[in-house]
């Protein structure tokens, strides 16, 4: 009970430190909830095979917060980074047994479920683009919040969270017959709502991304050997099509001259790449160290004659992080990403299909592979106030590697 109020008071701190920015009430809840969790077992901190990479990336975050040119916009930003590093550390301490795996999970399911609800009143839909779904369709969504959620983010939440749930969907049936029905239905719903709000986005990348996740969960729960063979086919029509349409469905871009659509429009691929071009000058003259974290667009237009101010960031997940933090934070977070999937796949070969933890190991790879594929194309949640979700996977999945059998 004392750790999992410990818990409780570190997830509400990291939480504080996101909505709210750096804060000292945030950290208290955070120090305080570190003590309540770590105190009844009366030992040091579980170690990870990730320890030294999340050291490195930390570091480099001071680094950061040194170097920056602009430290209010820095300090929120490794702040973000240092909470959710804070965050993971804390699940993969706290989720020792099978019940605290599962509401670790039932936590992050609910998370998705609730950010769904949030999404029509929370989203600038305006910034979708004007394919698939009429701009009509969005008039009845009142806008609630003074700094709206991108659409392109929210994608990126809901390919993250979304594969869960549909992991569990689809798993061998355990339990009660009752039980197993209305876990079912509820399972679908939640489904069905974050892939609702995945289409309402708009959001190309986002679209690939899902694709791959779900089609990965489908894949690896699927017994018979050419079912496997359709669905990984199926897999590489969907994403080639996607590809396709991503690099040629340009959005409308009205009477705007042709020479200067590259730049002003930032849902055509011309955007995108000067975009890139743009983030690898600067991984060119700042290799070590970084511009600061958040400092992308501010360096841009002083350095680089870039100028974007509604559309931050590099636009790839993996250019973003090499602009924030040199290439240093850059190897320590690759490194992060396929540490964590060495130790996932541990739990994966080891528990059988029916047990839950599998398929919330299922799910959770599943998640990361979708958000890793969104960020060849978008910076996804990184540096965002939803930033720590992604760090609750990864300790979830950690988790699950430290399970005793």
């Amino acid at each position: 009970m004392l750790s999992t109020t410990g818990m409780g008071l570190v997830g509400i701190g990291v939480l504080w430190e996101h909505l709210r920015g750096p804060s000292l009430p945030g950290w208290a809840a955070i120090v305080t909830g570190w003590v309540l969790l770590l105190l009844p077992r009366r030992r040091l901190p579980v170690r990870t095979p990730s320890d030294w990479p999340l050291l490195l990336l930390a570091a480099m975050g001071g680094v950061s917060l040194l170097i920056t040119a602009i430290p209010e916009t820095t300090r929120v930003q490794v702040t973000r980074l240092w909470a959710g590093l804070v965050i993971f550390y804390a699940l993969v301490n706290w989720a020792r047994e099978r019940r605290q795996l599962t509401l670790a999970t039932i936590a992050l399911v609910t998370g998705g479920v609730g950010i769904a609800l949030l999404a029509p009143v929370a989203v600038d839909w305006n910034r979708a683009k004007m394919v698939l779904i009429p701009a009509a369709f969005y008039e009845p969504f009142p806008l609630l919040l003074p700094d709206p959620v991108h659409p392109n983010v929210m994608a990126a939440l809901m390919v993250l969270l979304l594969p869960m749930p549909l992991a569990l969907l689809i798993s061998p049936g355990a339990g009660r017959r009752f039980q197993t029905i209305a876990l079912r239905l509820l399972l679908g719903l939640s489904v069905l709502l974050m892939g609702l709000i995945l289409l309402l986005t708009k959001s190309r990348g986002g679209y690939i991304a899902g694709a791959v996740g779900g089609l990965l969960v489908v894949t690896l729960s699927v017994r018979t050997w050419w079912l496997r063979i359709l669905v990984v086919l199926l897999v590489v029509a969907v994403v080639g099509a996607g590809v396709w349409w991503f690099v040629h469905a340009d959005g409308d871009t009205g009477n705007q001259p042709e020479l200067l659509e590259g730049a002003a429009n930032p849902s055509t691929w011309d955007f995108r790449q000067q975009v890139w071009r743009t983030a690898v000058l600067m991984l060119q003259d700042f290799p070590f160290t970084g511009v600061g974290m958040g400092l992308f667009n501010e360096v841009g237009t002083l350095l680089y004659a870039w100028y974007a101010p509604q559309n931050p960031g590099a636009h790839n997940l993996y250019l973003q992080v090499g602009v924030d933090l040199g290439f240093p934070g850059l190897i320590a977070y690759l490194a992060i990403l396929i540490l964590t999937f060495h130790a996932a796949a541990k739990p994966l070969h080891r528990l059988p299909p029916g047990d839950p933890l599998h398929s919330i190991t299922l799910g959770g790879l599943a998640g990361l592979v979708a958000l890793m594929t969104h960020g060849l194309v978008d910076i996804t949640v990184w540096s965002t106030r939803a930033a720590f979700l992604p760090w609750l996977v990864l300790g979830l999945l950690t988790a699950l590697h430290h399970l005793d059998p």
